[in-house]
C-alpha cells in the first residue's frame, strides 16, 4: 500500500513539475484575458494557430514546453491561444488581421495591439520577441508615433524596422531605405552599428553582411567570440548555397574548408550537406553513391533526419527531375537506414514509403505507409490526409 501511495504522490509531483515547465496557456475568452491583464498589470500573449499548421505543432513540442520560455512568459504575460478557424478564434483572427500561422500577438488590457510576431523560431528568439513586446521602444503605438514625428536616428530606425516588418511591410521597407542611406562606416563600427549588422546582415551581398565580412578583424576585436562566430557562420552558410547555385567551384571549396576546419559537430554536418548538394547537382551517380556511403558511415551515421532528407531530396520525392535507377537505389538505402535509426518519425516512414512506391517494392511500401499513417495521428489533420493518400497508393501497387 505504501508503495502505491508513494507512486501516486510521485506521479502527481511529476505532473506539477511538467506543468511548471510549459507555458500556461489558459482556456479563457479574450474578455476574461483582458480582465486578468487589468487586474494583474500584465500584457496578454496570444498564440494564433490552426489545427493543420505544422510550425504551430513544432512550437508546441519544441519551444512552449521549454523551462526558460515558460518561466519568462508565465512571469510576464497572461497567456492564451486561439484556433483561428474555430469559435472565438475566428473573430480574433479578423480583429487582428491574422493571415499566417502561427501569429503571436501582444496586446494590453484594452485589446490594443502593442507588438506582433509570427512563424516558427528557436526558443531564444521567441524569448527575445517577448522582451521586445515589453519594451516601449519596440511597441507599435509608441514607435509609429515617433516615426511619424520625423525621428530618423539609425538606432531608432533599426527598432522601427524590427517591429513594423510584421505589421506594415511597406513602411518598414521605407525605413530600411532611410537606414541604408545614413548607416555609414563610422556608424557601423559603433556598438549601435553592430546591433544593426546583427539584425539585418543576411548575406555577403547585402550592405551589412558585406561590411561585416570586409571588416572581420575589427569586429573580432570588439564583440564576443560567440557573436562573431554566429554571424560569420550565418553569412558563410548563405554564401555556400549561392556558390552551389552559380556553380562557383573555387569559392565552394574554400567555403567547404571553412566548415570542415571547425571542430563542432554541427559544422561537420553542415559541410556534409553542402558536399551532398554539390555532388547531387553536378556529380556523377558513382560520386553521389561514394559520398553518401562515406557520410552514412561517418558524420551522418546516427543522423536519421539528415539521411532521410537526402533520400527524399534526391529520389525525386520533392523534385521535378527523375533520378537515375542507381541514384534511386542509393536513396532507398539511405531512407531505409533512417527508418532503422528512428522508426517513430513520420517523416522517415513517409519518405521510405514514397521511395518504395517508386521502386514498386509493395511489401515495404505498405509497411512504411501504415507506420506513417499511425504516426500521422500525432500530427495535423492535413498530414493525416496526406498519409491516407500515401497508404492508398502503396496498397494499389
Amino acid at each position: 500500500m505504501n508503495r502505491i501511495i508513494f507512486s501516486l504522490v510521485f506521479l502527481v509531483a511529476c505532473t506539477i513539475v511538467q506543468a511548471q515547465e510549459a507555458i500556461n496557456f489558459q482556456k479563457i475568452s479574450l474578455a476574461e484575458a483582458k480582465a486578468q491583464a487589468k487586474a494583474r498589470g500584465k500584457l496578454i500573449f496570444i498564440d494564433g494557430y490552426t489545427s493543420w499548421c505544422a510550425p504551430c505543432k513544432w512550437m508546441e513540442g519544441n519551444v512552449f514546453n521549454q523551462t526558460e520560455a515558460a518561466q519568462f512568459y508565465n512571469a510576464n504575460f497572461i497567456n492564451t491561444k486561439f484556433d483561428c478557424e474555430v469559435g472565438e478564434g475566428v473573430d480574433v483572427a479578423k480583429q487582428y488581421n491574422i493571415r499566417s500561422f502561427p501569429t503571436y500577438l501582444f496586446i494590453d488590457s484594452d485589446g490594443k495591439l502593442l507588438y506582433r510576431s509570427q512563424s516558427r523560431m528557436e526558443m531564444q528568439e521567441f524569448i527575445n520577441e517577448g522582451k521586445r513586446a515589453l519594451d516601449p521602444n519596440f511597441q507599435i503605438p509608441t514607435i509609429r508615433a515617433r516615426y511619424e514625428a520625423g525621428e530618423r536616428s539609425p538606432s531608432f530606425l533599426a527598432a522601427y524596422i524590427t517591429t513594423m516588418t510584421k505589421v506594415d511591410p511597406a513602411s518598414a521597407q521605407e525605413a530600411k531605405e532611410a537606414l541604408d542611406g545614413i548607416a555609414d562606416p563610422s556608424f557601423l563600427k559603433s556598438a549601435e552599428g553592430w546591433n544593426v549588422i546583427e539584425l539585418f546582415g543576411q548575406s555577403q551581398k547585402d550592405k551589412y553582411g558585406k561590411f561585416f565580412m570586409d571588416n572581420r578583424p575589427y569586429f573580432k576585436g570588439i564583440i564576443s567570440a560567440e557573436a562573431f562566430e554566429k554571424k560569420e557562420t550565418q553569412l558563410m552558410k548563405y554564401a555556400m548555397y549561392d556558390y552551389i547555385r552559380t556553380k562557383d567551384e573555387t569559392q565552394f571549396k574554400e567555403g567547404l574548408a571553412y566548415f570542415l576546419n571547425k571542430s563542432d559537430e554541427a559544422s561537420q554536418v553542415d559541410a556534409a550537406l553542402f558536399e551532398v548538394e554539390w555532388v547531387g547537382e553536378y556529380g556523377t551517380d558513382k560520386e553521389f553513391i561514394q559520398l553518401t556511403n562515406r557520410l552514412s558511415k561517418g558524420v551522418l551515421k546516427d543522423n536519421d533526419e539528415r539521411l532521410s532528407f537526402i533520400g527524399r531530396r534526391y529520389a525525386g520525392v520533392k523534385r521535378d527531375v527523375a533520378p537515375s535507377k542507381a541514384r534511386l537505389q542509393q536513396c532507398y538505402k539511405l531512407a531505409k537506414k533512417a527508418v532503422q535509426l528512428n522508426e517513430n518519425s513520420y517523416s522517415n516512414q513517409g519518405t521510405f514509403a514514397e521511395i518504395c512506391i517508386t521502386l514498386k517494392k509493395k511489401k515495404e511500401a505498405v509497411k512504411a505507409a501504415e507506420a506513417a499513417r499511425a504516426l500521422a495521428e500525432l500530427e495535423t489533420s492535413k498530414i493525416i490526409k496526406i498519409a491516407d493518400a500515401l497508404l492508398a497508393r502503396a496498397q494499389a501497387l
